[in-house]
């Protein structure tokens, strides 16, 4: 086999035929063909979500954020009454969270409108209207934790115990105490609130240069086609069945890439400076712990995830590393042009959306009734919720937003290119929309979102029965082997990838706390020795795949990254005891977790969910598993195609 990889090839025809029975009752096929480089406006209108249903139309959203402009120095006449009264008290913490809801509408509103077409001026200037409105929030609801803090707690709880409404805050009241010692004055808050608008402007400039500046070259399709590379398309091309177009994409994205280096760590140091100011004015010790502390997660969580995957990697990545050589016939070592590919070529069909409706519905039966029903309307193209395809301009990846509200639905950011991939990308990106319709349902508006430590845990849960699904319906060794591929690349990326990005980030800001600017050079170089480290000496970089972390928008989250790994983690987890104990476990994992919130220490609320993860033992299960996949595909695969 020649270096390219061209892998086994496996029978469409016995293929297709296996894959019926997942596919009974298939609508007609969808005419409409996934193109990255398509104008907005040639996406056929019910494929895009509907940005109505926030508001009617621009003039009632500009109505509304003049009205909001007006309000928000209202909530200041609450300032120095907090103690009178719990009636008061009540007034002020509604009049807040009210607030808030209505900002986020505003917010959410103008994302619809400009993530789906980023080179759209006006849409981006909504965006920037609303956001400028953030920090008159801040500033005007500054006084407010302060003024709380400085009322005796049985005062408080005096209140509580008088207003049944109140007491609903208990939870806010017993965390704002436990955070009492990093909150600062008045005056203080304030100035801290100001700051917000200065402080994401790293993440926008990122977001812009990427998405909207950049022009990435050319590239040659199999047949000789010229095909544009974007960012929403890379994806789709880095895991392509021509090798000549993977190698392609990877030197024209990494390539360009390296152009604007020095940019790209100079917004990012901006970001980590912005986080070690956090840091420093708080009071914490470290900018993990500033940024751990507010969701009660312990620093030591995030350190044994890092610890326990790098103590695993000689058995899981290292070992994933040598099949993928041996099933690709490689002479040398794994490159990046053969690690996001199926190992086994010519076995992937194409999965329409409507497809992915079908399977999905199916793969997440053991949810109940009232959730795949759920599922259903949300991913139903007219329900509104979902902007399917890519277009030009349109941001990339997927993410769910929530809205915080219980009349509106969420809106799910998706760019489906009709790959199994994308079908798994869609029941993850409805579990988070689920997520939030739950949250929103059963709880106040005060606890009505998630934290980030329990954001990722629904959406790693239906991928993961997603995938018990398929390889449970399916009998040909084929199906088997595409789903085992799927399985462990989705352990890979979101995992061991994303523990990977995890140790970067923690890296990189222990070196910027340290006092050492964040340059090209520094990143470039830990960057490539941690691939390294995580992927063994089966695995050689290219010359500028040391650029891959210029493109990840998530190191602008604040150790966003950290929940990937320990969502999956507890997704796999919580995947097993519902396939095992049914309608028991999914009960209590859909009333203890998804109608949780934030009602509760997200630890608390993911052991109450069945899953302990103050404990290595989840995460060795998942690096179980991962190493009993690759010995089952391994084993198949050898048993097939071995001796040819």
């Amino acid at each position: 086999m020649s270096h390219q990889g061209l892998g086994r090839k496996a029978g469409k025809i016995t293929l297709l035929a296996s894959l019926t029975c997942l596919l009974l009752a298939v609508p007609v096929l969808a005419d409409y063909e996934p193109d990255p480089s398509a104008a907005r406006a040639t996406v056929p209108e019910q494929y895009q979500w509907n940005s109505s249903h926030i508001f009617p139309d621009n003039e009632a959203w500009r109505a509304e954020l003049d009205a909001i402009g007006d309000d928000i120095p209202k909530l200041m006449e609450f300032q120095g009454r907090l103690g009178e009264s719990a009636a008061i008290m009540l007034d002020a913490n509604r009049a807040t969270h009210d607030m808030m809801i209505r900002l986020y509408k505003l917010y959410v509103y103008a994302q619809t409108l400009y993530d789906v077409d980023q080179g759209n001026n006006e849409h981006r200037q909504m965006q920037g209207q609303v956001a400028a409105l953030f920090p008159s929030f801040g500033e005007a609801t500054s006084w407010m934790e302060p003024e709380l803090l400085e009322i005796d707690p049985a005062v408080i709880r005096n209140f509580m115990a008088e207003e049944k409404e109140l007491a609903v805050y208990n939870y806010y009241f017993s965390e704002l105490w436990r955070q009492q010692e990093h909150t600062l004055s008045s005056p203080e808050e304030r100035l801290m609130a100001l700051t917000g608008n200065m402080r994401s402007v790293p993440s926008d400039a990122h977001e812009a240069l990427l998405g909207v500046d950049m022009q990435f070259p050319d590239i040659v399709d199999g047949e000789g086609n010229t095909v544009p590379m974007t960012v929403s398309g890379f994806s789709g091309l880095r895991s392509d069945d021509s090798y000549s177009v993977r190698v392609q994409a990877r030197d024209a994205f990494f390539g360009t890439l390296r152009g604007y280096e020095n940019t790209f760590a100079v917004l990012l140091d901006g970001a980590v400076k912005s986080h070690i100011m956090s840091k420093d004015a708080r009071g914490y010790d470290s900018c993990l712990e500033a940024s751990m502390s507010p969701d009660n997660i312990s620093t030591a969580a995030y350190r044994m995830l890092i610890d326990t995957v790098r103590e695993n990697l000689p058995s899981t990545m290292h070992k994933y590393v040598e099949l993928r050589r041996k099933v690709m016939g490689l002479k040398g070592p794994l490159t990046f042009p053969n690690l996001y590919n199926a190992m086994i070529e010519g076995v992937e069909p194409n999965y329409s959306y409507a497809d992915a409706q079908v399977v999905i519905a199916k793969g997440l039966k053991p949810l109940g009734k009232e959730y795949v029903g759920l599922l259903t309307e949300g991913m139903d193209p007219n329900s509104g919720w979902i902007d399917i395809y890519p277009n030009e301009d349109k941001r990339s990846g997927a993410y769910s937003n929530g809205v915080l509200a219980k009349d509106i639905h969420p809106y799910v950011l998706h760019n489906f290119d009709n790959t199994l991939d994308a079908v798994s990308t869609t029941a993850h990106e409805m579990g988070h929309a689920l997520h939030s319709v739950y949250s929103n349902r059963n709880q106040p508006p005060i606890y009505a979102g998630y934290t980030t430590f329990l954001a990722e845990i629904a959406s790693t849960c239906n991928e993961a029965l997603l995938t018990n699904y398929m390889l449970a319906e399916a009998d040909d060794v084929d199906v088997k082997l595409m789903l085992l591929n799927q399985r462990l690349e989705s352990i890979r990326l979101t995992i061991f990838r994303q523990t990977l990005f995890a140790d970067f980030e923690l890296r990189f800001h222990e070196h910027a706390e340290a006092g050492n600017p964040l340059t090209a050079e520094y990143l470039n170089t830990l960057y490539a020795e941690m691939v390294k480290e995580y992927y063994g000496a089966g695995f050689e970089m290219g010359p500028d795949d040391e650029c891959e972390w210029m493109f990840i928008p998530h190191f602008y989250y604040n150790f966003y990254v950290f929940t990937y790994a320990t969502g999956l983690t507890s997704g796999l987890a919580l995947a097993d005891e519902i396939t095992a104990h049914g309608d028991e476990a999914a009960q209590r994992y859909i009333d203890n977790m998804l109608k949780a919130g934030s009602s509760a220490p997200p630890l608390e609320i993911l052991r109450n969910a069945g899953v302990d993860l103050e404990t290595p033992a989840p995460i060795v299960s998942a690096m179980k598993m991962f190493e009993d996949t690759i010995e089952e595909f391994d084993r198949l695969w050898t048993k097939k195609y071995g001796k040819m």
